[in-house]
Order: structure tokens, then sequence, then C-alpha cells
């Protein structure tokens, strides 16, 4: 999984839902509270997916069966993304938990295989980098929020730039630090984007786990670029 998977949500970024019930608002602080957790839930969740593939018996499944596993996260990845979607129109509560915990559970499966590669040293350094960029770049999203929403179009097509050079760099076999480092400054900018967007939604409990899961894709794959990073230099 890397960063194409964000192009997968589509937003519904109106005051005002177009189709649907209305939306049964919520305190803007409630809002705020739940979508701090269930972007912390995310990484619990991936941490605990971490532990169970460390397992022999995670291990030993994972060498019986890869193609099985890999086609289901990714199956399931997908529809986590689309029952949540489909949740967060019709204002509904159960299918966009559901769809939070399938992605996530899937996708910190997949993500946790890569955290195998590496020690708790550059792990640790990657998380404590990610951090400090979470919060300068999620306090600059808040205070500037005219520039993040000018620039949405230049990240998005920078991204996907980036995708396809790294996809030739890999088929020619050359190194990709400098990738790294773009990509890096490419998701700085999305989470100031997102979270942006996350302040300035409409505070209710669908849009609380939708912007999660964007501001969860935003930063975990800033810190997997960090890793990749770091670990190159070990």
């Amino acid at each position: 999984m890397n960063e194409v998977e964000r192009y997968g949500q589509q937003p519904f970024d109106g005051p005002i839902y177009r189709e649907g019930p209305a939306p049964k608002l919520i305190s803007r602080r409630l809002y705020n509270v739940l979508l701090t957790g269930f972007v912390l839930l995310s990484f619990v969740i991936m941490a605990a997916c971490s532990y169970i593939t460390g397992t022999y018996e995670f291990m030993l499944f994972m060498l019986r069966n890869p193609f099985a596993l890999t086609i289901g996260m990714l199956v399931g990845s997908i529809a986590g993304c689309i029952v949540m979607s489909i949740g967060r129109s019709k204002e509904s509560l159960p299918m966009g938990l559901i769809g939070y915990a399938l992605f996530t559970l899937t996708f910190g499966f997949s993500t946790s295989l890569i955290l195998g590669m590496y020690d708790m040293q550059t792990i640790s350094l990657a998380f404590s980098a990610t951090a400090g960029i979470m919060i300068v770049f999620g306090a600059a999203g808040i205070m500037f929020p005219q520039f993040f929403q000018r620039i949405q179009g230049v990240l998005i097509t920078a991204l996907i730039a980036l995708f396809v050079v790294q996809l030739i760099l890999m088929f020619l076999g050359v190194g990709q630090t400098f990738i790294d480092l773009a990509v890096i400054v490419i998701f700085c900018g999305f989470i100031g984007y997102d979270v942006f967007r996350a302040s300035t939604a409409v505070p209710t409990v669908s849009n609380a786990l939708w912007y999660a899961i964007d501001l969860y894709l935003d930063i975990l794959n800033l810190f997997i670029r960090l890793l990749s990073l770091f670990g190159r230099r070990d």
C-alpha cells in the first residue's frame, strides 16, 4: 500500500450535504476529541497488527498464503473506504465504524509488514520526526488556511508525478533517496491541508471518522518515507 491509497476517497467538503439525511451535529469540542481519538486509535490498531505479524504463527501463515494475504489486505482496505464513504453520505454511524474498522485492520496489517524491515532505533527516530512534523504543519494548517487551500492542486499533481517517476526508477534500479525527500515535503503539505479541511468541516461523527483516516494516511505515508530515509543511512 502507498500514497495512491488517498485517491480512493471522495470528500464531501460542502457545508450542506446535497443528498441523504441532514447531518447530526455535535459540538466542535467533541468533534475535535473524536477526530484526535480516531487518529490515535488507528495507530494503536497498527501497533497491535505489528505485534501479530511478528508471531511465528502469522509468519508461517504468510509464507503459506502470500498471494491470498496480499489480495485480502488490498481488497479489505478498498472495501473499508467504500463502506465509510457510503456511511458518511447516509449519515450511518454503524456503517462508518464498520468501514473504519475494516480499513484500519487491513491497512494496519499491510503497514506492519514494512515495520518488520527496520530496527527499533530507526523506527523510534522516524516516529519522533513524524510527531514533530505533524505538530508544526498541523498548526500551520490552522493558522494559514488560505495558503493550504490554494496548494491542493499542486500537491496532488506533484504526488502523482512522483509516483510515476518512482515506478520508472524502480524498473531501472536507480536509488530513490531524493524521491523520499520530495514525498516527505509533499505530505507535509497534505497534513496542513487536511488539518485545515478537518477544522472547517461540519462537526459530525461521520466527518470525524473520515478526516481521521485522511490524517492517518498522511501521517503514515510520512512515517514510512522517513523510515526508508533513515533506514538507508544505517
